[in-house]
């Protein structure tokens, strides 16, 4: 954990010394050798050298083009259940790496499949001979170059859109950021937090895509859900109680700065690398930190919650809530809404 801490601190120039300064010489070179194999495979795909196919659906994609920690599972979610009410039958499609999304889509999918898998392209077409779905949305699939989609979405964190502009793994940048010349639709997502970086996302957008629609989008808390009981608690019950965060996602400042905005004194900040699979030992030391401090609440993210539930030893003398989210579009869903239509009704 520490050692891919300390690695992404520098891929964001989050660390200066000597030290860091020889590491990142060798990250710039491995950067190298990585955008020839990206540019490899796109041209291979582009020449058709290598078969992207077509499947008996429609499908659209959801990805970025930085390190995770722009808001694709929720966005997921929102997508699907906006499609089902546009009368079409949805399935969604994962690799799976990552379970917490995988139970968390489920969890809020009820009646919607998620089909978890590497090979999307028979998952395709097992939802549409298996499970009579027309439609399927392509989760994280922006680099997959394998299966022809009918629609792009990307989706940018305008806390930190590009972060350094640097690939991988010199950077958070999965591709050059040209590539978003291929997009059809950018989700400016935490546009709340990140309101400051909107003009100058926009501009770079339409230099590089004058066809893509833009969209500003930030998330709601609703309510708390007791990790341990599943019952649902109003967020009036968080206002001037001391907390403390525990988190394993790739970009915690927005969820910090959510909570921070319900009324809480945040004492304690308990912050893992993303998809962090908790132990045992990871919960009675947070848990030993908060006893120590007064603290009798503990706040999470949902796909945390995921990770925490898989957990048989858990004290119940700290109570732990995960804040539960909707994903808002708050400019220019009309136009997204348009484009969905458009391509669900050919």
């Amino acid at each position: 954990m520490k050692i891919n801490s300390y690695i992404l601190s520098i891929m964001k120039d989050e660390r200066k010394s000597l030290s860091t300064s020889i590491v990142k010489i060798f990250l710039s070179i491995a950067s190298l050798v990585y955008i020839i194999f990206l540019q490899c495979i796109y041209f291979l795909y582009k020449t058709k050298i290598f078969r992207s196919h077509k499947v008996p659906v429609k499908v659209i994609s959801v990805g970025n083009i930085t390190l995770g920690g722009t808001g694709k599972t929720p966005f997921t979610i929102k997508l699907a259940e906006d499609i089902k009410t546009m009368g079409r039958h949805v399935a969604v499609l994962i690799r799976g790496y990552g379970y917490d999304e995988r139970d968390l889509l489920e969890e809020k999918l009820k009646d919607i499949p998620v089909l978890v898998g590497r090979d999307r392209v028979k998952n395709a077409e097992r939802a549409f001979s298996e499970l009579g779905s027309n439609c399927v949305i392509l989760d994280d699939g922006f680099q997959h170059y394998r299966i022809k989609r009918d629609l792009d979405i990307v989706l940018i964190d305008t806390t930190s859109p590009f972060g350094n502009k640097r690939l991988f793994p010199r950077g958070i940048l999965r591709e050059p950021i040209r590539r978003l010349g291929d997009v059809d639709i950018a989700i400016l997502t935490k546009s709340d937090m990140g309101r400051d970086n909107i003009a100058s996302i926009h501009e770079l957008l339409k230099q590089l895509n004058s066809r893509v629609v833009i969209a500003e989008s930030f998330y709601k808390p609703i309510d708390l859900k007791n990790v341990a009981k599943d019952s649902v608690t109003p967020l009036s019950y968080l206002i001037n109680r001391k907390v403390a965060l525990l988190a394993g996602i790739a970009n915690p400042d927005y969820f910090d700065w959510m909570v921070g905005n319900l009324g809480v004194e945040i004492k304690k900040r308990f912050y893992y690398p993303d998809h962090y699979r908790y132990g045992d030992r990871d919960i009675a030391y947070v848990f030993e930190r908060c006893s120590n401090n007064g603290i009798d609440l503990l706040i999470t993210t949902e796909k945390d919650a995921v990770r925490l539930k898989r957990l048989k030893n858990i004290p119940q003398e700290i109570k732990i809530f995960a804040l539960r989210i909707d994903f808002r579009i708050g400019r220019n869903e009309e136009a997204i809404v348009d484009r969905l239509h458009s391509i669900l009704s050919c």
